[in-house]
């Protein structure tokens, strides 16, 4: 172990004494690199990649990497500052793709990451009227599960993401790196064929049971959230099953397949409605998942752009509920941090949304007899702003576990 208390360089700041190979060596190690492989990578010989190894120990006051082990494995430690590194260099390489752009005055780019129909949901107008405001600008847009994209967001990929927040997949201290703004909250979705025989009977998983279904793969946050949801209600997995990744997929199964169930995020459920003319169908219990909102890094340096843009996304999420409060069928709406919600919740909107007459949802209920809203419009709300339309502070994440 180097010892902290007698190293002399530990009141020079980092800056000056940290190397950018050094910090590789920390990536490449928890990658599973041994300093063999290192060495080659950085056409080195091994010996200097043992002595750049010391130094940075040295530099930074502990042990980075542990040598009992037959391989370069880091310590506890090492792992700590695993995650620094990489978001320094993923900040490099940002830089490096970005350097010919800003060499012709371009604005600096964005990188966004979001489940891909929340995006289409909740970003798309947003990002249009930031590319407006300021021409120029560039924005990179990931989709991909939460556990994908909040380990994009700790290893510095991306500036924020857009979606849920994953606590399975993040340890303690990836969890004390993060704050988050909710900005609605969010539960499973049930569709199916207009068709479906005897779809008025489907209100209980009970009746779901012995249905085909298709829905997102196992690893998403929609299967787990199932599976609680059919093992506390006893009942066994449904058995004839298809897991698909892609949420155009399975809306294109359910219009061909009546009879068969998809489970999905509400806002895909509702774009799926919309572009199949799928049924909605009024599940009980609500089958609840973590609130969408705003994920970012704790220290992330503040960007103009990226503040410009999500105040462009919140405006947006208050424009979506905004219609909710001023349907003139709509039941008295109750307000959680100045954001309307439908005292029923999601289904209660939908309802009010079909009874309006000469609304969009209300012609595609009565073509369809569905008994839910498509317009992609009825989510629930939590905490996204106050009643003068500012931003609910962002809270810093904190293990529970």
């Amino acid at each position: 172990m180097v010892n902290q208390q007698t190293n002399p360089m530990r009141q020079t700041p980092l800056v000056r004494r940290l190397r950018l190979p050094q910090l590789l060596l920390v990536c490449m190690a928890g990658n599973g690199d041994n300093f063999r492989a290192m060495a080659d990578a950085l056409h080195v010989t091994q010996p200097a990649i043992t002595k750049m190894a010391h130094e940075l120990e040295r530099t930074l006051g502990a042990a980075v990497f542990d040598r009992s082990a037959s391989d370069a494995r880091l310590t506890p430690f090492g792992q700590a500052v695993r995650t620094h590194a990489q978001q320094v260099l993923a900040a490099l390489e940002h830089l490096e793709q970005d350097l010919p752009r800003y060499r012709e005055g371009a604005a600096p780019a964005l990188h966004l990451g979001s489940p891909s129909f929340t995006a289409a949901v909740l970003l798309a107008r947003p990002v249009a009227q930031w590319l407006q405001q300021l021409p120029g600008a560039r924005v990179s847009m990931r989709d991909g599960v939460s556990a994908e994209l909040l380990a994009a967001l700790l290893a510095g990929e991306l500036d924020c993401v857009i979606g849920s927040l994953d606590e399975a997949a993040a340890s303690d201290a990836d969890l004390e790196l993060l704050q988050f703004e909710p900005l609605y909250d969010d539960h499973v979705a049930f569709g199916t064929h207009v068709d479906t025989p005897g779809w008025r009977r489907l209100r209980t998983f009970a009746h779901l049971v012995a249905s085909p279904w298709v829905m997102p793969p196992r690893s998403s946050q929609v299967w787990m959230a199932l599976r609680r949801e059919f093992t506390t209600a006893g009942h066994h997995l449904p058995r004839g099953m298809v897991e698909a990744s892609s949420i155009p997929a399975i809306g294109e199964i359910l219009s061909h397949a009546p009879g068969t169930i998809g489970a999905m995020r509400a806002d895909a459920a509702h774009y799926l409605a919309r572009q199949f003319r799928l049924r909605l169908l009024d599940i009980r219990p609500v089958v609840a998942l973590p609130p969408v909102g705003i994920l970012r890094l704790r220290a992330a340096p503040r960007s103009e752009p990226l503040e410009t843009l999500l105040a462009l996304v919140r405006t947006e999420v208050r424009a979506l509920f905004a219609r909710a409060r001023t349907r003139r069928t709509a039941p008295r709406m109750s307000v959680t941090h100045g954001a309307a919600r439908h005292p029923h919740g999601m289904k209660g909107e939908m309802a009010a949304e079909q009874a309006r007459p000469g609304t969009a949802a209300h012609g595609r209920s009565e073509a369809a007899g569905a008994h839910a809203m498509v317009d992609g419009h009825g989510l629930g709300v939590t905490g996204s702003n106050d009643n003068n339309g500012a931003a609910t502070p962002p809270c810093t994440i904190r293990s529970t576990r």
